[in-house]
């Protein structure tokens, strides 16, 4: 079975959407769906809540995606756990492609093109992903995706803090800290706009790169 988080915050433009295609992609795999909405002021809980066959789960207060996805990664009880934004940008066709090179002994990510989205966020991910590599000795292209198929297992074994955007460091550095292989697989990517609802800011790529040290270092 595949535990499917889906950690939102304001979206109930697309979340219904995603909900569906989800659920259409892996209609014929075991699995469970857990939105964890990080305290949305808009219909997000409305709109999530209609759609049947899901866990719902609610933060107290608007904690960050680290923080979402960590309380998802506690609640999921598949073999293997897969993140899904709660936005257009990764489409549920690409996870459920990626999930046929599950495997228990690596984690899978899917990369992907720098040909697509702002000038600034594709800088901003080679620069992050290339002082990963400086800093562990790792050949990854694309370590800000957020399709990452990792088996149980393996999450057991890597203790995770990180509240906001960088926890897709801090997952990428307790992966190699332990030694985990990690393949990375192209996927199509539609990257939205910020008046789309896009979050992630100058500031995250730089408290990705302070994460990457402090892991590296144990700081």
């Amino acid at each position: 079975m595949i535990s499917i988080i889906i950690p939102v915050h304001n979206e109930q433009g697309t979340i219904r959407e995603i909900l569906q295609a989800v659920r259409k992609e892996f209609a014929d795999v075991p699995h469970e769906i857990i939105v964890v909405d990080d305290c949305s002021t808009d219909h997000t809980k409305y709109y999530s809540m209609r759609e049947l066959g899901i866990q719902y789960i609610r933060l107290p207060k608007n904690l960050g995606k680290g923080a979402a996805v960590r309380t998802g990664f506690a609640h999921a009880h598949g073999t293997y756990v897969a993140i899904q934004d709660g936005d257009l940008e990764y489409r549920p066709q690409a996870l459920q492609m990626l999930y046929g090179y599950a495997d228990n002994n690596k984690v899978l990510y899917g990369r992907r093109s720098r040909n697509a989205g702002y000038l600034f966020n594709r800088l901003g991910n080679i620069f992050i992903s290339s002082a990963c590599n400086i800093l562990y000795g790792s050949k990854l292209f694309d370590i800000y995706t957020c399709y990452k198929i990792i088996p149980k297992n393996i999450l057991e074994k890597i203790e995770l803090t990180a509240d906001g955007f960088e926890i897709e460091a801090e997952i990428t550095a307790r992966l190699l800290n332990n030694k985990i292989k990690i393949q990375e697989i192209d996927i199509p990517y539609a990257p939205r706009t910020f008046a789309e609802g896009k979050k992630i800011r100058f500031k995250d790529a730089l408290i990705g790169i302070w994460t990457l040290i402090k892991n590296r270092f144990n700081i």
